[in-house]
């Protein structure tokens, strides 16, 4: 495993809501009065709101994109007026105050953003995050399987890499393929929620 970032929970400026509670709150009022943007059908941007919409009893509307630009432009202009994406990925238009950064969707607050709440402050226990790693072809001789992630755990630990990570808002992780394995492991149930809830489940 390389990385593993958060999610954060994004709204456009005229959307007159300043925490996850009052989105909450105004969503319930105004069911199916709230776009959301996601950049194609079945990635996280459309699971993480999905399974936050059903955790939380509210009703909004998908608007899918075909990829993460034009859903931040849609956020942007105002078409959609919520966008559940990467950190990475919202970071310029939060900057900017262009869009309202409400929440992460990590189990703890993230350095980068002391004073952002967590989403499970609000909803305990929901949290969704989204990882990079490397794989193998089955069958991949454990020797070869060890060497290479010694080489990625070194490189996750150098301070350049971390910085880089760091800025945008990215954790460095680096761990052995065991604990990557039970990574996705504990996963798998938090997906499994999430592809029902946006009613992609097959029966």
């Amino acid at each position: 495993m390389v990385s593993v970032n958060g999610m954060a929970l994004t709204v456009h400026p005229d959307l007159p809501v300043r925490s996850v509670r009052e989105l909450i709150d105004y969503a319930k009022a105004h069911p199916g009065k709230i776009n959301y943007g996601a950049a194609g059908i079945g990635q996280s941007s459309h699971l993480a709101p999905a399974a936050f919409a059903a955790r939380t009893g509210i009703d909004i509307v998908l608007v899918p994109y075909q990829s993460t630009p034009p859903a931040i432009l849609g956020l942007l202009s105002g078409t959609v007026q919520m966008f559940f994406g990467n950190v990475s990925d919202v970071m310029e238009v939060v900057q900017s105050d262009k869009g309202r950064l409400l929440a992460l969707s990590t189990e703890k607050r993230a350095p980068l953003f002391a004073a952002v709440p967590t989403v499970a402050e609000t909803v305990p226990g929901f949290v969704m995050t989204g990882w990079i790693g490397y794989f193998a072809p089955a069958g991949t001789p454990r020797p070869i399987i060890e060497r290479l992630s010694r080489a990625v755990m070194a490189i996750c630990r150098e301070p350049n890499v971390v910085r880089t990570m760091t800025t945008q808002g990215i954790d460095a992780v680096g761990n052995t393929p065991d604990e990557f394995a039970a990574v996705i492991a504990a996963d798998l149930p938090i997906v499994r929620a999430a592809v029902e809830a946006a009613g992609l489940l097959r029966k």
